[in-house]
């Protein structure tokens, strides 16, 4: 926002060069984008916060500032306007608000026998030095008074308001009409919607509310006499009307961030000051000013301590410090008990409202930089553990030690994607407000971003590993936001181009059978029953006959198998891909830290290979039991390395599973025999059971 040096000294009485005031602003409360010579003049251009904009941004405001941060006093005066007491402004005008939380306030005031023509210089070049076009001295009064004191003011030609040259003028705020039209003051005309503020007299519209001024009720050369508009409009409104129309103004931008309510009529008052200047465009203004209040702005009484302050700020400041600095800010202050205060800032601070603000404000004032450095003192221990966090980060370790890479994604989804996946949009949390239809749900099972995220990897790789810790969410009843249960799962998943997918299963067994052993979990199995009721759910994402579920004792933590074929085609990729979906709280609670550690062996290993076919229904670790047992103390370790059923063995309940059989003995190297003599037993123990053994 541009800000005009010789004005701002002028107010403020200050001695600083434009250069050195930029500095001093920039490293006090508002960073100086440029400075730039314009004329005789030099323009700041300030780069205000959301926040302040109710009280920096005029001319006044920003005075204001730079006399409290340097101790001056500024030159604010009270209006002084010669009235018609013979004449009130309520003969002439009645004003209506339909909606109160719409306008808070709406005052204006009759200015007759005005004459229209060309603004003096003086005026000209302070507007035009800080971006304003001049267009003729009754608008540009409006406009200076804008940039003087923030807050924006709108002029009306009171003879083209409905009802006759002589009868009482209506002014009405409300809503506009579905399909109702407007040409602005640039000759654009805009449809509207019932969401757009509208100024109008009894039938027809003369301005998009605290936007831009209608065409028709514009002022013209031969306007006598003018209404000037001084108001108050809901911030929110005129937001959601500037964005619809795309039609952002100097008035919008300061409306749509809130402006106090109490100074519609210091800024009214001005402008009907400089109007009838001898040197502007004259005219008698009537008496009594209409003001319309529907909501009182009463300034907040906030607690104020000492000893906080100077806690959260690191100082050792007194009481008469923090009481003349609020002062200094324009605000009362009532001492009470002890350090404490009682701070009523001015209602045009709209951004102090608690305790936290004002002690903000004095560390401001002080400046940052005369805060001396200090050790804090703190008990010399160290923070408690946060298992959940310690977890994850055991569980990346691990991952990214078995060569997997972790992924942080979207929780975020959408119906198509949904429906890729064969999910239903109402298990999913809708957002009431979605930035765009690829974000309108969050995401009621996190495995199938990951499924997603390896498709796209594998545009570009030949191998994806990938894994994440994410949060999967279901909708509460309403399908709704309340009541939404939130869940985080493990997700871990493998696929490889060009390659059969048969192995991709077992590879990615072993990594998760890796991590359980890591994580200190031994009594773990997996249950490939297709008969329960949570097969039935989960088997439209997986392959029905390469799906298992991770057990924990008779406690199910998650899921491992291959992605359904019909889904892989659905998100248009031929590579088999397998996932594994963990229940992270599950996990952890049955993690230990607890590690057992054994020498490496010092002997060489002997591998075999046993296969065994074994009714469908046969659980993978029962068959691992008996091997085993009878494998007994030569057996290292057994691992599952392929899993196969064929259309006959379906039809036959059968399946076959293939075990590396790891022999080795920690006191000598053993012979090919004693290998050999170990699997007959194993073989003899799984016969025994009437299952076919291929060795």
């Amino acid at each position: 926002m541009k800000f005009s040096y010789n004005w701002l000294k002028e107010l403020a009485g200050f001695k600083d060069t434009p250069e050195h005031l930029a500095e001093f602003l920039t490293m006090r409360v508002f960073e100086v984008e440029s400075v730039e010579q314009k004329g005789t003049d030099t323009i700041l251009d300030i780069k205000l916060l959301p926040n302040r904009v109710a009280d920096a941004s005029g001319h006044l405001g920003m005075a204001r500032e730079i006399a409290t941060l340097k101790e001056l006093r500024i030159k604010n005066r009270e209006s002084r306007i010669k009235e018609d007491k013979k004449r009130k402004t309520s003969d002439i005008l009645t004003v209506k608000i339909e909606n109160p939380e719409d306008c808070p306030r709406y005052t204006a005031r009759v200015i007759t026998e005005v004459r229209v023509g060309h603004s003096p210089a003086w005026m000209r070049e302070r507007l035009e030095a800080c971006g304003l076009q001049s267009i003729n001295n009754i608008v540009d009064a409006t406009n200076y008074v804008m940039l003087e004191t923030g807050q924006p003011l709108h002029a009306f030609d009171a003879e083209k308001l409905g009802g006759g040259r002589d009868a009482k003028k209506i002014i009405h705020v409300r809503r506009a009409k579905k399909d109702e039209r407007i040409e602005t003051l640039d000759g654009k005309t805009y449809n509207l919607s019932p969401d757009v503020l509208l100024i109008t007299d009894s039938t027809n519209p003369l301005a998009i509310a605290g936007i831009k001024g209608g065409r028709a009720s514009g002022i013209t050369d031969e306007t006598r006499t003018i209404i000037i508009e001084s108001a108050n409009f809901n911030p929110l409104r005129i937001r959601t009307a500037s964005r619809q129309l795309k039609l952002k103004t100097d008035a919008s931008y300061r409306f749509e961030h809130g402006m106090d309510p109490n100074q519609t009529i210091t800024a009214l008052d001005r402008a009907a000051e400089i109007i009838t200047g001898a040197d502007v465009a004259d005219g008698i203004v009537l008496s009594s000013a209409v003001d319309i209040v529907t909501k009182k702005i009463i300034p907040s009484k906030i607690l104020f301590r000492v000893s906080a302050a100077n806690a959260l700020l690191g100082t050792h400041l007194s009481s008469s410090f923090y009481r003349s600095t609020f002062m200094r800010l324009g605000c009362g202050v009532t001492k009470k008990a002890g350090d404490a205060m009682i701070v009523t800032p001015p209602t045009i601070r709209r951004d102090l409202a608690i305790e936290e603000d004002l002690i903000e404000e004095a560390g401001r004032i002080l400046g940052y930089d005369n805060i001396p450095p200090e050790m804090p003192v703190i008990a010399a221990r160290p923070a408690e553990r946060n298992d959940e966090r310690w977890w994850e980060e055991r569980i990346r370790d691990i991952l990214a030690g078995a060569g997997f890479s972790e992924s942080m994604l979207s929780e975020f989804t959408s119906a198509q994607e949904l429906g890729q996946f064969h999910l239903n949009p109402k298990v999913a949390p809708e957002l009431e407000n979605p930035l765009n239809p690829e974000t309108h749900y969050l995401v009621p099972r996190v495995l199938i971003k990951y499924v997603v995220s390896a498709t796209e990897n594998l545009r570009h790789f030949d191998t994806v590993r990938i894994f994440g810790i994410a949060k999967s969410f279901r909708a509460g009843k309403n399908g709704m936001m309340p009541g939404v249960e939130e869940r985080k799962h493990l997700i871990i998943t493998l696929a490889e181009k060009g390659s059969s997918g048969e192995d991709e299963f077992y590879r990615l067994k072993g990594a998760t059978e890796q991590l359980l052993k890591s994580l200190g979990i031994s009594d773990h199995w997996y249950d490939d029953e297709r008969e329960s009721g949570i097969m039935n759910q989960e088997s439209g994402i997986y392959h029905p006959h390469r799906y298992a579920q991770i057990k924990i004792g008779d406690e199910k933590i998650g899921v491992i198998g291959e992605i359904h074929p019909s889904i892989l085609e659905s998100i248009k990729t031929k590579t088999r891909i397998a996932a594994a979906e963990i229940d992270f709280a599950a996990l952890a609670r049955a993690a230990t830290t607890e590690t057992e550690y054994r020498p490496i062996g010092k002997y060489p290993a002997i591998v075999r290979d046993i296969a065994v076919i074994v009714p469908a229904n046969t659980k993978t670790q029962e068959v691992e039991n008996i091997i085993e047992v009878a494998g007994g103390a030569l057996l290292a370790d057994t691992d599952l390395f392929d899993y196969f059923q064929d259309e006959d063995m379906r039809e036959s309940e059968q399946k076959s599973l293939a075990f590396h059989l790891i022999f080795q003995s920690p006191e000598r190297t053993l012979t090919d025999a004693e290998a050999d003599a170990a699997v007959k037993d194993i073989a003899t123990a799984l016969e025994e059971k009437n299952w076919e053994v291929r060795e």
